[in-house]
């Protein structure tokens, strides 16, 4: 029988592929589930998810726990967690989780409600219990996280900073030509008295590429430079938007933030849909524009390809410096890889660090964790570092990659990029925002897999070979033409080449 944790997994990856990214990241994983006889409950944080989910899900969820459960689990429910409110109604008289910046003159108050007003810690650096790094983790840090700490005895200085990761600075950045420009874009407005500020910056590119690291970077020397700033994820910050709304604090939500000077909003494309959300978060992008202010905001797509979005946000978005963050040529994605191996007091032959960025292409992410696997086999075997113990540890990788180059997975993939469902790619929508990532799915299927024509015309929905012609002429055409299309071509290659 499937334990409850594995059953949950699969059906978050099965709810990943027929719901928008945006929906998936804000609506299902913060979910969790456990077994109660014979019955799945499913813990959502509040009484508004609880009623989200059932009007929009459920069906779906009792479906795919049929279908994994083998009939193992007869029923779902969907309840709040209790543990969760509970800590929720704690967190409520703790600012609902905005990161308090607090001066040097007020390091021991314990206090961060609204009415206090966010200054900057002393620039110090943050305690080394609240900022370990682990290797390979994805240390996503928002401005939600204040709710472990909000008990904390420590210092209001050595909290405020354990927000940044003190590992992600400019210095420990590895630039190359596929993040130079936004690494020299992000280092120059964090300068003081920069003369070369772009307003709004916006950072956008895939996961796992570097844009946090950059953003905590100028968070960094915006704090040795004593000003102030916030760091929110676009799910924390419509969280708290709508705790706000609810309880008719958020004029003092938004003065608290307007007080700061740098406003850092990451995955800014999870706002799309969400009116009320977005209408607030404009007066703030018109305060953070104008004056000594900084807005920098990062998403995983081009403003002008945010389509869920209308063009009063997409010019805005557009209005200073837009540079992207793009998978790490070769060159770099070696340098990353022995500068973090030095950084681990380990020696990685240049031949294994080679092979190892010869196989794993798509991310840094990625990268540090294959590397991970190479330390950790040595480690356990006593095996030194060589090319064929490289070889050995990394063979499922290597497998993957092999495997993963098929349709189903290319379809997968570029609707996770481009924010819409596999069923619309297979589906007959004609609106651009849809037929265009499905002729780039059908290029890259016959690019990649060199199937035929009526092969992927088939895999498409059963469409006609002249249509998966046309759409790949149209690719090239495009390709040619516009080099936001080329980027995001050779980028979906380079992610489905890399496994």
């Amino acid at each position: 029988m499937i334990d409850t944790a594995t059953l949950w997994d699969k059906c978050l990856d099965d709810l990943r592929y027929h719901v928008k990214d945006n929906v998936f990241t804000m609506w299902l994983r913060p979910l969790s589930a456990h077994e109660e006889a014979q019955t799945l409950v499913i813990r959502a944080p509040n009484d508004y998810f609880v009623s989200y989910i059932k009007k929009n899900h459920l069906e779906d969820i009792r479906q795919l726990v049929a279908k994994h459960s083998q009939g193992s689990i007869i029923d779902v429910v969907v309840r709040v967690d209790n543990a969760n409110q509970s800590t929720q109604v704690e967190d409520q008289n703790h600012a609902q989780g905005a990161t308090d910046i607090n001066s040097s003159e007020h390091a021991n108050s314990q206090d961060t409600s609204f009415n206090n007003d966010p200054h900057l810690p002393s620039p110090t650096p943050a305690s080394s219990k609240n900022n370990t790094s682990n290797f390979g983790s994805d240390p996503k840090v928002d401005a939600g996280n204040n709710q472990q700490y909000a008990a904390s005895n420590d210092s209001a200085d050595a909290k405020s900073l354990s927000y940044l990761n003190p590992e992600f600075t400019f210095e420990t950045f590895v630039t190359g030509k596929s993040n130079n420009l936004a690494y020299k874009a992000c280092y120059e407005l964090s300068k003081r008295q920069s003369k070369n500020r772009h307003n709004p910056l916006f950072i956008y590119g895939p996961s796992g590429l570097g844009k946090t690291h950059l953003m905590h970077s100028v968070a960094q020397r915006y704090v040795k430079n004593n000003r102030s700033f916030y760091y929110f994820t676009s799910e924390k910050f419509i969280n708290q938007l709508v705790y706000s709304l609810r309880n008719n604090k958020i004029e003092d939500f938004k003065k608290k933030i307007k007080k700061v000077d740098l406003l850092i909003v990451d995955d800014i494309h999870v706002l799309a849909g969400k009116t009320k959300s977005s209408n607030e978060f404009l007066t703030l992008f018109a305060d953070f524009t104008s004056g000594d202010k900084q807005l920098i905001l990062a998403s995983d797509r081009h403003p002008s390809q945010m389509t869920e979005f209308d063009e009063r946000f997409r010019s805005r978005f557009s209005w200073g410096l837009t540079v992207a963050v793009e998978p790490p040529e070769i060159d770099t994605r070696v340098q990353i890889l022995q500068r973090k191996a030095a950084s681990f007091g380990m020696i990685l032959p240049k031949e294994c660090a080679l092979f190892i960025a010869q196989n794993v292409v798509s991310n840094v992410r990625r990268l540090e964790g294959a590397l991970n696997q190479v330390f950790a086999n040595s480690n356990l075997t006593g095996a030194p570092v060589t090319l064929e113990m490289v070889q050995y540890a990394l063979k499922d990788i290597v497998a993957m990659r092999v495997q993963a180059v098929n349709m189903d997975n290319i379809r997968k993939v570029v609707a996770e990029y481009y924010d819409i469902s596999v069923k619309d790619l297979m589906g007959r929508k004609r609106t651009r925002s849809i037929a265009r990532p499905r002729q780039i799915a059908m290029a890259l299927s016959r690019e990649l897999t060199g199937d035929s024509y009526p092969d992927i015309g088939q895999s498409f929905g059963g469409r006609d070979h002249t249509t998966v012609m046309h759409g790949c002429e149209k690719v090239a055409q495009l390709r040619a033409e516009d080099p936001t299309v080329d980027k995001d071509y050779k980028a979906l290659a380079l992610m489905l080449q890399a496994g």
